[in-house]
């Protein structure tokens, strides 16, 4: 019996699905994880960071927090990922035919940014992404020039799913964006359309509840964001292009960049045949968001997942591009997921067991750890069984947790005041603490008696810090965490009072 590609993509989005689910039960939270987790213990039209909507599906996949394990709220990336495989896979199916859209699914289980970063990290980029190709779906269906049936119904959709878009990230504007491009230059016919404008609707209430929040704030967000991203500036920063550039190829995996470079010099040599209009439109859409993500590294730190949406949008046509020319193609990527998914695996022991990794000494152990990335994921399970101990041999489980940071302030509040039934305080400025400023105002003030909490790898000293606030700083333990039996950092708790 033959299976059809629809059925092999099901299959496929199945396993991805278990995989991830494993990998998600098995790591701790990152620093971003389990600060977008306050998106959804504290919800609001918007934050300081970033649009709400990674908060809502949280919320959703976990049924308000109901359910609120790494395994559970992950939950909220691992299943719409599901759900992005299989639009690229509708996407692929309708630029040529099933075969293609399952390349173009077989592709996205080999990027780091579609398969972890977007997968299974909870992270704004999960409905991001979605939102994102279902916009596109629904918007590549407008482009014939004899309109297929429900047209306007598919340009609405298309209107909806990029305002959702932008409610999930900034980022999401950029498909709007290049829709504007592709119809000023491309195809006008649809500015006598009725219809195009009153889908503007959809995305311009995201960006007006995002405005609202901000405007009732300060505009923090576009403050905040404006120094990180400021488009004009006269310096170079080697490290940060260099990064974003590196990054970039790793992330989207080298095989995905270097085919996408392939099909550019392919369409400028005029041996790949296709739609001019179809190609404008995924240049229009894609493009901008990766351009903007390397200018902007020229002069200011960025990250290479901020581009990661637009190299996944490519997909179904690097598909059709391999399509044609690789006749072995679907055999070569599975081969390519089976090792893909072997790294990821050993990742998470190496993560957990400290496989391979050489010991860091320090002779400080306020600087411990400071080296090792992979701590990011690693060790606050442990603090929190080491320091739960401590607070009913102390007794002092009822007073807050102050911390100067939203990392690792967000860390100890998932993972040791939520437990304990605790409250954490963000203590500084609103650069560094974040949500926590907000979060403070829902708490009543802070009383005479308080307890701090860092680790060696974000050590700051409490008397450095809150010398004119408290007048006794007392270390109560040292707390050192171990990773196979070899003391990867230590966590410090201190009491810290007025009188």
């Amino acid at each position: 019996m033959n299976i059809s590609y629809k059925q092999k993509v099901l299959v496929l989005i199945l396993i991805s699905v278990l995989l991830r689910l494993f990998l998600a039960g098995v790591l701790e939270f990152g620093n971003d994880e389990v600060y977008y987790w306050l998106y959804a213990k504290y919800p609001d039209v918007s934050h300081f960071d970033h649009p709400p909507m990674v908060g809502f599906f949280i919320q959703f996949f976990t049924g308000n927090l109901y359910f609120d394990s790494e395994l559970a709220i992950r939950l909220a990336a691992i299943i719409p990922s599901g759900l992005s495989m299989y639009v690229v896979f509708l996407i692929g199916s309708y630029l040529k035919d099933s075969r293609t859209g399952f390349i173009a699914c077989l592709l996205y289980c080999i990027s780091i940014y579609g398969f972890i970063i977007s997968g299974i990290l909870i992270l704004p980029d999960s409905p991001l992404v979605l939102f994102w190709l279902l916009s596109y779906y629904f918007f590549i269906q407008t482009i014939p020039n004899t309109p297929e049936k429900k047209y306007h119904v598919k340009l609405l959709l298309g209107f909806l799913f990029s305002g959702l878009a932008i409610y999930s990230k900034y980022q999401g504007v950029y498909v709007l964006f290049g829709v504007c491009i592709y119809v000023l230059f491309s195809n006008r016919k649809w500015l006598k359309n009725a219809f195009f404008y009153l889908g503007f609707i959809f995305p311009l209430t995201a960006i007006a509840l995002v405005f609202y929040w901000n405007y009732t704030n300060d505009f923090v967000s576009y403050k905040f964001h404006g120094n990180r991203v400021s488009f004009f500036s006269s310096q170079f920063n080697k490290n940060s292009f260099i990064r974003e550039i590196l990054g970039q190829f790793i992330y989207n995996n080298p095989y995905i960049v270097i085919t996408l470079v392939l099909l550019l010099i392919a369409i400028w040599k005029k041996k790949f045949h296709f739609s001019k209009n179809y190609i404008a439109f995924f240049f229009y859409c894609s493009f901008p968001l990766i351009l903007t993500t390397i200018y902007l590294s020229i002069s200011r730190n960025t990250l290479p997942h901020w581009s990661g949406v637009s190299y996944l949008t490519f997909l179904p046509l690097i598909a059709t591009f391999l399509s044609e020319r690789k006749k072995n193609i679907t055999k070569r990527l599975s081969i390519g997921i089976v090792v893909f998914s072997v790294l990821m695996i050993t990742t998470t022991f190496v993560i957990n067991n400290g496989l391979f990794l050489p010991e860091e000494n320090s002779v400080q152990k306020e600087k411990l750890g400071r080296k090792d990335a992979l701590l990011d994921m690693y060790g606050w399970e442990q603090a929190s069984e080491k320091i739960t101990q401590v607070f009913k041999e102390e007794y002092v489980s009822d007073l807050p947790i102050i911390s100067n940071r939203w990392y690792p302030a967000a860390h100890i509040d998932y993972y040791i005041a939520r437990p304990n039934d605790m409250k954490v305080y963000g203590i500084g400025n609103l650069n560094e603490i974040h949500k926590y400023y907000w979060i403070n105002q829902t708490y009543s003030e802070l009383g005479d008696e308080v307890l701090y909490i860092t680790d060696s790898r974000n050590f700051k000293n409490p008397e450095t810090l809150f010398e004119h606030s408290y007048s006794k700083i007392n270390l109560l333990r040292t707390l050192p965490i171990e990773r196979s039996g070899v003391v990867v950092k230590y966590v410090f708790l201190y009491k810290l009072s007025k009188v």
